[in-house]
């Protein structure tokens, strides 16, 4: 499960249940962890998926973070068509708890 894509999901579904803090802080984590899974497919040739993935994940928070809200769902939607073996029941049961 990943923690940013929940983060963002939560955001969407309520948006006071995060603070800006919060969605500033992740935001700054998954741009590196995008520009870093860039440099792993370029430099190992590894799948474009995983860098996309990446992308999206940032894409999201980024969004989250500007008060986007369309462009925010879109990206969690993104998120859940490139990284099919999450499953996106599994992200909602953890935001009703």
């Amino acid at each position: 499960m990943n923690k940013h894509i929940l983060l963002v999901m939560r955001w969407l579904n309520d948006k006071d249940s995060v603070t800006q803090e919060e969605l500033e802080k992740n935001k700054y984590v998954t741009a590196h962890a995008a520009r870093m899974s860039a440099i792993a497919a370029c430099t190992a040739r590894c799948p474009w998926v995983s860098a996309t993935y990446a992308s999206a994940v940032h894409c999201a928070m980024d969004a989250a973070s500007d008060d986007n809200y369309v462009a925010a769902a879109h990206w969690v939607k993104q998120y859940f068509i490139l990284h099919t073996d999450e499953d996106r029941t599994q992200y909602k049961k953890e935001l009703e708890k």
